[in-house]
């Protein structure tokens, strides 16, 4: 008798376990009917505003939070209120598209003028929605506004999954539409189970076509699928600039130094002729992660009592990746014997030299153009007149 019992509670949490407004399906067995009790919020109408698209089959499903509620056989009432109007109770005979099944409100369906403020009633306790039910969009497969956006990365596991639970034993074929362009017809809850690619991304729209009172009806379902790039991934690059020229002295030595931002499997080394020189060694290399979780690697190399050969020599480092390679160049040049005048000292004279000129310049220009004036003030300074000196003198 308890086994009987078991059964038919179970079966009575699988009826329950079905909403086709949720993404995923899962179905409980009956061999543990603890999962019941974990499923029933997710199997009812819970959310206080619906939106709905015309012509659609469409239900409202209530269930109770008290155990005592659900082995009650009152199937409890429904209403409907729109605007400032009164509620008015809901049956199959106030419309033939509506429908009731067990503490579920069907719609056959549903219409424009069905938006408004839903009831139901079971003894003492009430629960509302508000439905909003919007025009379809002819124009297209889908409706824009009832889209489930999914992200994933690329080369991670993909999942699209056509079923619908609570309309399942009334579904006859099932097919799934990618932007609008059909990829599976009449199949049984069509899957795509893949890694994703950026190719996989688009509109998923996945078509129920069902019978109810001898008329054929179908409810969409789509998904907007986003494929995101990896983001542990990033274009290596080296730090730095890209040619540099070192001065270094005959006889000393010299670390170039090479860094990079680059990913863990990407590879860091030095190129220099045929790496036959004994005076040049690379260091070993040094990788840490960063605290943005990427990683940073620098490769030293020496170059031991400088000689003539490793002069005007180009040693390039290169970060190469699946992706592509940078590279950065050093050539070594001789520092010069004679020891530059000081940047201090030369700038300071450098000025000196421009003042001078152009005071000299500016003291000739002067004269040129006040030389009657300073002819006479010279006269004035002196008392004396040279013409009269003159005039006396051949007098004489």
């Amino acid at each position: 008798m308890e086994m009987g019992m078991d059964k038919s509670m179970c079966h009575l949490g699988l009826l329950q376990l079905e909403s086709f407004f949720e993404k995923a399906y899962i179905e409980p067995s009956c061999k543990d009917c603890r999962d019941l009790a974990a499923g029933r919020k997710s199997s009812c109408t819970s959310r206080p505003h619906i939106t709905a698209v015309e012509g659609e089959p469409f239900y409202l499903k209530y269930c109770s939070s008290s155990r005592a509620h659900e082995l009650e056989t009152n199937t409890g009432r429904w209403q409907k209120s729109s605007g400032s109007q009164k509620r008015v109770e809901l049956n199959p005979s106030s419309s033939p598209r509506i429908g009731l099944q067990d503490h579920a409100l069907e719609f056959w369906p549903v219409e424009l003028n069905d938006t408004g403020s839903y009831f139901f009633q079971m003894g003492n306790h009430t629960q509302e929605w508000n439905l909003n039910v919007i025009r379809r969009n002819k124009q297209s497969c889908f409706t824009e506004k009832q889209v489930t956006s999914k992200a994933v990365r690329v080369k991670k596991f993909l999942q699209i999954t056509c079923e619908n639970s609570y309309y399942k034993k009334l579904v006859n074929s099932t097919s799934l539409y990618k932007d609008c362009k059909k990829l599976v017809e009449n199949k049984e809850n069509p899957v795509i189970k893949k890694n994703a690619e950026f190719e996989d991304q688009g509109y998923y729209s996945c078509v129920h076509f069902l019978h109810h009172s001898g008329k054929l009806f179908n409810i969409t379902k789509t998904f907007n699928i986003t494929v995101l790039g990896d983001s542990s991934y990033i274009v290596p690059v080296l730090l730095g600039s890209k040619f540099n020229h070192v001065a270094v002295e005959l006889g000393k030595d010299v670390i170039l130094n090479c860094s990079a931002l680059l990913n863990q499997k990407d590879i860091l080394y030095w190129m220099y002729g045929n790496g036959s020189d004994l005076n040049v060694h690379e260091e070993k290399e040094i990788r840490i992660m960063t605290s943005e979780g990427k990683w940073h690697a620098s490769k030293a190399l020496r170059i031991e009592n400088i000689a003539e050969h490793n002069l005007n020599f180009v040693y390039n480092c290169t970060v190469t990746s699946t992706g592509g390679t940078d590279t950065k160049s050093f050539i070594l040049v001789r520092k010069a014997d004679m020891a530059d005048i000081p940047g201090h000292i030369f700038t300071r004279g450098m000025i000196i030299a421009v003042l001078t000129l152009v005071a000299v310049v500016c003291l000739v220009t002067v004269c040129i153009i006040y030389r009657v004036d300073l002819v006479l003030f010279y006269r004035h300074l002196m008392r004396k007149d040279e013409t009269l000196t003159v005039v006396f003198d051949i007098i004489s």
